[in-house]
């Protein structure tokens, strides 16, 4: 059974490094291009059903990939981004954030941490691991790509941190 993981295309927020959790931010017209480009390119991929995160950049990513198909779309809150908690909506530069983005066990106030992210996002894996071998495109978001990744490739914590899969990628993954 493959996996296909999708960034959702970019929002204003992306574009503009601005953190952007648990906000339903829509698509900013780069994003929306980017959806379409993804639908094309996404033709060269078999897969039997999309399963997205029900935020609002994922939901339209996923759609544009569905729309040329006859395939469903499923939501599962596990995908959904990380939780900024009281960073949400500001900028991603700000030099008191590196110390809840680098850490895995840290949440950020009023947030999550990337240990809650991974128990969800791995909870999830492992119920697909066990499902008969379909093919699933995955919608969701960075730090949820980032956890994703680290399922299936073994990583150091500094390849971990490092990794940002960009929006609007296909990465393709393989359960063994």
């Amino acid at each position: 059974m493959k996996i296909y993981l999708v960034r959702h295309c970019s929002t204003q927020y992306s574009e503009e490094k601005i953190y952007c959790g648990s906000t339903d931010a829509p698509l900013s017209a780069c994003g929306e291009a980017e959806a379409e480009h993804l639908a094309k390119i996404s033709d060269h991929y078999n897969f039997d059903f999309i399963l997205s995160s029900p935020l609002l950049r994922a939901r339209v990513t996923a759609n544009a990939l569905a729309r040329s198909r006859n395939i469903p779309i499923f939501y599962d809150d596990r995908l959904r981004e990380r939780d900024f908690g009281d960073f949400e909506g500001t900028s991603c530069a700000r030099a008191d954030g590196r110390r809840f983005r680098y850490s895995f066990a840290l949440k950020y106030p009023n947030g999550e941490s990337n240990l809650e992210v991974a128990a969800r996002i791995y909870s999830l894996l492992d119920e697909l691991r066990t499902r008969d071998a379909e093919n699933i495109l995955l919608v969701s978001h960075g730090s949820a790509c980032r956890i994703i990744r680290s399922y299936f490739v073994e990583m150091t914590d500094e390849e971990f941190y490092a990794y940002s899969q960009p929006n609007g990628s296909i990465v393709e993954y393989e359960f063994r």
